[in-house]
């Protein structure tokens, strides 16, 4: 019995030098998971947004892109985000859009640097004449890379305003009642025309008038103006001028500027960002949407023209370009205008050109 207990009592030794060896070569137990981290908040989309565009005119080639716009909006977000388009300068006119985008009247607007020059001077670059690439989509691309150029960013924001996109022209040529086949009738005619382009003219005796788009019929009218100078063709139709008009000269190509559609920044930034993407994919169908327009407005007008006798003349290329070897001396005078105010005039016009012959070289290749 007594040799049973030695035994056991060995076995027990055992055992337990046994365990405390393999309890030394154990590996540790892990440290517990930290808990998973809290998913980030799933932003909240608003029930219901309306927004309100002011534009000038009705409903036109100018528009028809800024509506399609605002419609996709509308349908991209199943009809949560309302953008209302309000046309005839009903909101502001066309002189206050960026005053009244800055007042919070509204937040969308139509920006023409040619109607409120002091508003955002170096944005009045791309309406010197004979500065513009040729097609509508070579302007789109190029308006939009100047509207883009932190100096006039800055411009821009002063009104509250964030550029969205670019509102390409077609090229602006003549209509009235007097006939504009050489540079020689360009003396004395009292044209309407903006005073960057007029200015090249009237080197050749034109007589520059501004007056609003709502007052060129009547000045036609009664004689004020002989001429009128717009994008070609659907600006003529649309303000019915070819009613009163015998003559139209066409293949000057003065200039092909545009306006900026922009958008109010306190509206902008409250946006979602899912909805900011869908507001810029939409803004870039724009270039391809005015080239479409404006190739549907040349089928539609040039028969009407016709039926009303107006005569098309065709400018020939030599009295073109000797209005085109005037161009430059209004490019330098523009810088020198734009630097007497502080203003980087020479780096915009330097950068201007420049996007302009890489967008033409690109197109080419």
């Amino acid at each position: 019995m007594k040799g049973k207990s030695k035994v056991i009592l060995i076995i027990l030794s055992l055992l337990i030098v046994l365990a405390v060896v393999f309890s030394a070569c154990a590996k540790p137990a892990p440290p517990p998971a930290p808990a998973p981290a809290p998913a980030p908040p799933v932003p909240k989309l608003p029930e219901k947004l309306h927004w309100d565009v002011s534009v000038w005119g009705g409903p036109r080639v100018l528009t028809h892109p800024i509506a399609d716009w605002a419609k996709d909006m509308n349908e991209l977000t199943d009809g949560r985000w309302e953008v209302e388009m309000h046309y005839g300068a009903v909101l502001a006119p066309s002189k206050e859009q960026l005053d009244g985008l800055k007042a919070g009247l509204f937040d969308v607007a139509l920006s023409a640097s040619h109607y409120a020059p002091g508003k955002h001077p170096l944005l009045t670059v791309d309406h010197l004449p004979f500065i513009t690439p040729p097609t509508i989509k070579q302007k789109g691309e190029w308006g939009d890379a100047i509207a883009r150029h932190p100096a006039i960013q800055k411009e821009l924001e002063q009104w509250n305003a964030k550029f969205l996109f670019h509102a390409p022209l077609s090229s602006y040529e003549f209509m009235g009642k007097v006939p504009i086949r050489t540079v020689d009738d360009l003396d004395g005619v009292r044209m309407r025309i903006d005073p960057l382009a007029g200015k090249v003219l009237e080197a050749f005796g034109l007589v520059p008038t501004m007056v609003s788009p709502s007052e060129m019929y009547v000045a036609l009218d009664r004689g004020m103006l002989d001429s009128i100078c717009l994008p070609w063709t659907y600006t003529f139709g649309s303000y019915k001028l070819y009613e009163l008009s015998k003559y139209a000269t066409i293949d000057i190509d003065l200039k092909g500027a545009g306006m900026n559609v922009v958008v109010a920044k306190d509206s902008w930034d409250a946006l979602p960002d899912e909805w900011k993407k869908l507001a810029e994919f939409s803004a870039r169908k724009a270039w391809d949407r005015y080239d479409k327009y404006n190739m549907e407005a040349d089928m539609k007008w040039l028969p009407v023209f016709s039926e009303a006798g107006v005569e098309i003349i065709h400018f020939p290329p030599e009295e073109r370009a000797k209005v085109l070897a005037k161009a430059e001396a209004a490019w330098e005078d523009w810088v020198k205008d734009m630097e007497a105010k502080g203003l980087p005039g020479r780096e915009i016009l330097e950068f201007t050109l420049a996007k302009r012959d890489e967008i033409i070289a690109k197109a080419k290749k």
